[in-house]
């Protein structure tokens, strides 16, 4: 906790030095978790910290810098990733984004879904896709229909190149993107195509595809998604596995919402066996300004082996 507080500190005094002029916005995901199993523990864990500096340079240029704090694969709980540092430029053939930027893949879902920091997005969470590349991307809208493309390096802001294949990714949605700031009604698609280097003279393609649609309205909010990965070698496919998730959020009062979301998760579905289902049940309260509780209960099913419940009671620090 005090590493995560001093790396906050270091980064905004720092950022406040070079980006002077910027707007300085930051998100933190804290929670208390109780393993309800026999040997379970509880604890105190600090999920997320994001610090965000933006501003227009001009009518057409826009830049973005997120820093996000984390656990990385190397066992430290708190460590600075630099997630977003990019230019956007506005053309007459739609934004331009270059540099280190969000996935397109599954925003328009997790708009929907509303509650990052609660629980990240199926594709996210199951390792369909990572949250934010370096690359290029184009996003332009014609009518009711936003359209994106991007191509990066493939494996995600964690991690340098590793060969010289880039990831493709496509994505498009009709209706209201953001359902959870506007009433209305989306259905979409995404898709990617990453190749890599199996060995000298292999290549192992990695394709994923998002079937998703959602509805917000008379204080209610739905989606629904289809998520499908494959991976294929020589026109063999290695792995075939695909997630179905339904999630919904009903606003009772300004301040008070309940909220349920469930994963069907089948990692090989031309066998039988190695799938989960995960269930997420609980209350959403906007405490005050900049605060925000979310008491929950977790059910993790597994086909096989016994099924992990939890209590965990999420809080968001906004400023």
């Amino acid at each position: 906790m005090k590493k995560a507080i001093r790396s906050l500190s270091f980064i905004y005094l720092l950022s406040t030095v070079l980006f002077s002029e910027s707007n300085t916005s930051g998100k933190v995901f804290f929670n208390h978790s109780t393993d309800l199993s026999e040997d379970g523990i509880n604890a105190f864990n600090m999920k997320r910290a994001y610090l965000t500096l933006a501003n227009d340079v001009s009518e057409s240029v826009s830049y973005k810098v997120t820093y996000d704090i984390g656990s990385n694969d190397g066992g430290s709980a708190y460590t600075a990733f630099l997630k977003v540092a990019m230019v956007k430029l506005k053309t007459n053939f739609g934004d331009v984004s270059l540099g280190m930027q969000g996935m397109n893949m599954f925003k328009t879902m997790e708009n929907t879904w509303g509650h990052r920091f609660i629980a990240k997005m199926p594709m996210d969470t199951y390792g369909y896709s990572a949250s934010a590349d370096l690359g290029v991307g184009i996003t332009r809208s014609f009518g009711s229909v936003s359209t994106s493309a991007l191509i990066t390096n493939g494996g995600g802001y964690k991690k340098v190149e590793s060969d010289s294949h880039k990831k493709i990714s496509l994505h498009a949605v009709y209706g209201e993107s953001k359902l959870n700031k506007k009433d209305g009604f989306n259905f979409g698609t995404s898709y990617s195509l990453k190749p890599s280097d199996v060995d000298s003279t292999s290549i192992e393609n990695i394709n994923v595809t998002g079937l998703f649609a959602g509805y917000a309205g008379k204080d209610f909010r739905c989606g629904f998604e289809f998520d499908n990965r494959w991976v294929f070698q020589e026109n063999e496919f290695d792995e075939n596995s695909n997630i179905i998730s339904v999630y919904g959020t009903y606003q009772l009062n300004d301040k008070l919402s309940i909220l349920a979301r469930l994963d069907q998760v089948d990692t090989d579905i031309s066998s039988d066996g190695g799938g989960v289902q995960a269930i997420i049940a609980g209350v959403h309260y906007s405490a005050a300004k900049g605060l925000t509780i979310a008491p929950t209960v977790r059910v993790r099913a597994p086909e096989e082996g016994d099924s992990e419940n939890s209590i965990v009671l999420n809080f968001q620090f906004d400023f």
